[in-house]
């Protein structure tokens, strides 16, 4: 393929994969989710809330992991089942852009899961979940609002440290972002827009007050936010990491490494912290 130009940077084949190769390489791993699932549903037995957040972490892995997807290859600048982009670039655009508003969507979503794995490690939902119904009801009580004002509730060292966490990864300025810009227009606003694919609204008009000549409706109200697709995926990037250090925080925090049985003799556990009750982080 002859040097492919990109916002006025050429870009031999070569000059790609290390390009591509630079941008996964920034995109922090997050395996080590695995253990914390394994770990979780090692005490099934002897802990049910523990285990049944450990669901919750497994299917975080994987929500990430279909994220991460979906971002990479919104950051890929050529796909190469589609024409030469020297000569036609709108068709890989437009394939970038379908990729990058999985990631918007998928990533948004990612912090219920974290809020899933607090609430039902410590029961915060208030559902004594013994059927699938019930097991829906204490997932629609994870919300951001529900989990933070339960921990404000019990207002203790702990709690609060938990709720700081939760805090500071809600206020973030990208998180805000994504949450309240990106998010909010692809889930509400009807589309979001993209610099090199968008276009007018072809039906545009405005009604107008006829005695004061004052606007009183503009199609230009309805219209999309416009972004730089490559600012995006560079703030998403940022969030993938932030997220996947503030889900690691949250599952030091509630521990699930010291609640494991060490070892089995007759009828006694012996636990890693040498006493079953000791190694739950009590919120109260």
């Amino acid at each position: 393929m002859e040097k492919f130009i990109y916002k006025d940077i050429a870009y031999s084949s070569e000059d790609l994969k290390e390009d591509y190769k630079k941008f996964g390489e920034g995109i922090a791993l997050h395996n080590d989710f695995i253990k914390y699932f394994l770990l979780a549903q090692s005490v099934e037995t002897y802990d049910h809330s523990y285990s049944r957040a450990g669901d919750r972490i497994y299917a975080l892995h994987e929500l990430l992991l279909t994220a991460k997807f979906s971002l990479f290859h919104s950051y890929k600048k050529i796909h190469a089942d589609l024409p030469d982009p020297n000569e036609n670039y709108l068709p890989h655009l437009l394939r970038r852009s379908h990729y990058l508003k999985n990631a918007i969507v998928w990533y948004n979503s990612c912090q219920d899961y974290v809020l899933q794995i607090i609430s039902l490690s410590y029961d915060l939902h208030g559902v004594e979940i013994d059927s699938a119904a019930k097991y829906k009801r204490a997932l629609q009580s994870c919300s951001y609002n529900k989990v933070t004002k339960k921990l404000k509730g019990i207002n203790s060292e702990n709690s609060l440290k938990l709720l700081s966490m939760i805090e500071a990864y809600g206020n973030d300025n990208d998180v805000e972002y994504l949450r309240e810009q990106l998010a909010n227009n692809l889930k509400h606003h009807g589309n979001l827009k993209f610099k090199g694919i968008a276009v007018g609204n072809p039906g545009f008009y405005t009604e107008k007050d006829y005695d004061t000549g004052n606007t009183t409706y503009s199609s230009d109200w309805t219209e999309s936010l416009i972004v730089d697709m490559d600012e995006v995926n560079e703030l998403i990037k940022r969030i993938h990491n932030l997220l996947v250090k503030h889900a690691r925080d949250v599952l030091k925090f509630i521990d699930f490494e010291n609640c494991k049985p060490e070892t089995f003799i007759g009828n006694d556990t012996y636990w890693m912290t040498k006493d079953k009750s000791s190694y739950r982080k009590i919120l109260c």
